[in-house]
């Protein structure tokens, strides 16, 4: 539609040819329609954006701020709005200097522990053949978890042989992790345990390198279950009989850690191209403190045990690539008891445990991960299992295992 000059439209108002309401009136209504007209024209020329084009204009704006990183000025693009504020008016020209300079030194201090984590990430002590570090600095992971423990007891006490075995309940976890050129950290949520339904702690901390490695596991328990047998005599334990609280670490030193990578498979922070093993030597800690509740029918004593245990060995890896997106991964670490301490505590009475070789503490690992473009899905297994004891008299066997499915993607 084409738009009425405006000399045109005062002239109407001015003329004595157009001073009755009437007239007035249509040329009001023009004016409204010319203006409506032009309205519908900017709107018709205003193109909607696309889902394909929003994703492209955040990932510009993304590149610029990573821009903007590398030559140290990431925070100063906030100076538009220190300016706005300016001519606002709400504040002045001394105050916008001395909020420029934080800027400017905050952006310097960004800057160095930027280009000190950069060096570190791409820093080449590996087999380039073997191993690379993935594209993009960014990984963030959506993972879920599923945990759970058990402890087997067997003996002889004077002529009647026991044998007891309690497991405790499943923990499953929801968590969320990103990660900046290999360092990360992770958030977790149980809604069993938010819900009420579920009284146990764990606590895990992990770190896998090329060569060097450790996973650290807290565990305090209500939930253990289960029965015990006397002589075929049957007795249940129900919950809350069994507490237990134990700490496991385990570290671990690959001899090939220059074309053998454990963080391809656990922690997706370097990826394994070609097949490679490696031996493994090792160290672990098995602590634990449990206590177990008097029980008036079944005629059981309280009973407290302390258990410490220390152990060193080898062990083996090895990770299979299978195609261009497939990565296996398996490896077991026995460690052998060098120092045990163990404190048994039964109807006020302390006795201490007998032992027999072999005392160890095993470590088994497991995973699969498939990846394509710069997403990945992830399925790790991590079994810890521990044996102590004299088989003739007392016998303790204790498990801990972790599943964990991870889906994540990097840019």
């Amino acid at each position: 539609m084409q738009k009425l000059p405006f000399t045109f439209i005062l002239s109407l108002f001015v003329s004595p040819r157009w001073t009755s309401s009437c007239h007035r009136f249509v040329v009001i209504l023009l004016m409204l329609v010319t203006a409506m007209g032009g309205w519908a024209q900017s709107n018709h020329r205003r193109k909607k954006l696309t889902m394909k084009e929003k994703i492209e204009f955040t990932d510009s704006l993304r590149l610029l701020m990573r821009r903007a990183s590398d030559e140290g000025r990431l925070l100063q693009w906030c100076d538009s709005l220190l300016r706005t504020r300016l001519d606002s008016g709400a504040f002045n020209g001394d105050k916008y200097k001395e909020f420029r300079q934080r800027l400017i030194k905050y952006d310097e201090i960004l800057h160095k522990g930027n280009s000190f984590l950069a060096e570190r990430y791409q820093r080449v002590n590996f087999d380039t053949a073997y191993i690379m570090r993935p594209p993009g600095r960014w990984t963030i992971k959506l993972r879920g978890n599923l945990s759970g423990a058990w402890i087997h007891v067997t003996g002889l006490r004077g002529n009647d042989r026991f044998r007891t075995n309690v497991e405790s309940d499943f923990r499953g976890t929801l968590s969320m992790a990103v990660s900046y050129r290999g360092i990360g950290a992770g958030v977790a949520l149980n809604p069993m345990k938010l819900a009420g339904k579920n009284q146990d702690l764990e606590l895990n901390v992990n770190s896998y390198g090329n060569q060097f490695g450790f996973d650290i596991v807290f565990l305090s328990s209500k939930t253990y279950h289960g029965d015990t047998f006397i002589n075929d005599l049957r007795t249940p334990i129900e919950k809350g009989a069994v507490r237990q609280q134990a700490l496991n670490i385990n570290l671990y030193y690959a001899l090939n850690g220059k074309r053998f990578s454990f963080p391809a498979a656990f922690s997706q922070s370097y990826v394994q191209r070609r097949s490679a093993g490696s031996f493994i030597i090792g160290a672990s800690f098995d602590g634990q403190l449990t206590d177990v509740e008097a029980d008036v029918t079944s005629g059981r004593h309280p009973i407290s045990l302390k258990l410490m245990e220390m152990g060193i060995g080898a062990g083996y890896g090895y990770n299979v690539v299978a195609g261009k997106r497939w990565l296996f991964h398996l490896s077991v670490l026995p460690t052998f008891d060098v120092y045990i301490h163990s404190r048994i505590k039964e109807n006020g009475q302390r006795t201490n445990l007998h032992y027999r070789f072999p005392s160890l503490i095993t470590t088994g690992r497991g995973a699969v991960t498939y990846s394509w473009r710069s997403q990945f899905l992830a399925a790790t297994l991590i079994y810890n299992y521990s044996v102590v004891g004299d088989r003739e008299r007392m016998q303790l066997h204790r498990s801990k295992w972790r599943l964990r499915l991870t889906y994540g993607f990097r840019f």
